[in-house]
């Protein structure tokens, strides 16, 4: 599996809606090649210019499909999208069913498709190409710089300031993915890990990573990635707080068995990860796999 190129065509599943609408407008902004939208009922309308089919079936073929609909319609909008045998799937909307994101998850499997998701802001590429919100509304206009450095997060937030961060330090991006902070997302950690591995262009990772991740356990246990590597592990305060319950994103739990957030940072760094805890710290470490 590989991302699009900045040629691939996109439709957008809930264009119509508001946050339907202000993705078209930021992706189309930034040169993506959006080419319609679907809302069921809604066909013959305009956004941005782009037209708005009642269903995918109906909308001209394409390659990726962005859905931003209510949670309880995501499953059936994915299925539309497999059923029209859409390669890449961007998945925005949050708090859907665990049962339902479970399901979303085998589907795209079973059909060798690249989801991302839910809760995911995106994915970009330099120096074009880009789906969703990530790295804001012309995230190619300079403030982003470009580079060598895969970018990898369960926060779309997070993703944003840490490529922020990065570039003010003269540091740039050539890959960024907001996976999703969902228990159960397309796409998780160590498969992000993966496609930035056999991505050329990449020559360093750096991962922001919330506790209770599996990808924790695996560094834990010594697997590494190939190339130089880079974690960001905050959240210490969970350490004081109840096991066993979501803080912030649903996958952010750390488990009854589980090391505190200290110790687990402590165990990564004793396998020769560099972990980080903080952002000054991260950028000070990503600096130094230059040297």
């Amino acid at each position: 599996m590989s991302f699009p190129n900045a040629q691939a065509r996109i439709l957008i599943q809930g264009m119509t809606g508001k946050e339907g609408s202000r993705m078209a407008r930021w992706m189309i902004s930034s040169g993506a090649n959006v080419v319609a939208g679907v809302t069921p009922g809604k066909g013959g309308q305009e956004v941005e210019g782009r037209p708005i089919f009642n269903s995918v079936k109906e909308a001209p073929p394409a390659d990726v499909s962005c859905i931003v609909v209510p949670s309880a319609h995501v499953l059936s909008a994915v299925k539309e999208a497999l059923d029209s045998n859409i390669q890449f799937i961007h998945v925005l909307t949050e708090n859907i069913a665990l049962h339902d994101a479970v399901q979303i998850r085998r589907l795209a499997k079973d059909k060798g498709i690249l989801l991302f998701g839910p809760a995911s802001v995106g994915v970009l590429h330099f120096p074009d190409m880009r789906i969703g919100y990530l790295g804001g509304e012309k995230p190619f206009s300079g403030q982003i710089k470009e580079g060598d450095i895969a970018l990898i997060s369960t926060s779309g937030g997070m993703t944003n300031e840490l490529m922020a961060a990065l570039s003010r330090a003269g540091l740039g991006i050539r890959l960024a993915m907001a996976i999703g902070g969902g228990q159960v997302v397309g796409t998780g950690l160590s498969e992000a890990i993966a496609l930035a591995e056999a991505d050329p262009d990449v020559k360093r990772i750096a991962v922001f990573a919330e506790p209770g991740q599996p990808l924790l356990r695996e560094l834990r246990r010594g697997w590494k990635p190939s190339k130089p590597f880079i974690l960001m592990l905050p959240g210490a305060a969970l350490d004081l707080l109840p096991r066993g319950l979501p803080y912030g994103h649903t996958g952010t739990i750390l488990g009854e068995d589980e090391p505190t957030v200290v110790q687990t940072r402590e165990d990564i760094r004793k396998q020769g990860v560099a972990c980080a805890a903080t952002v000054a710290e991260f950028v000070s470490l990503m600096k130094q796999t230059y040297v």
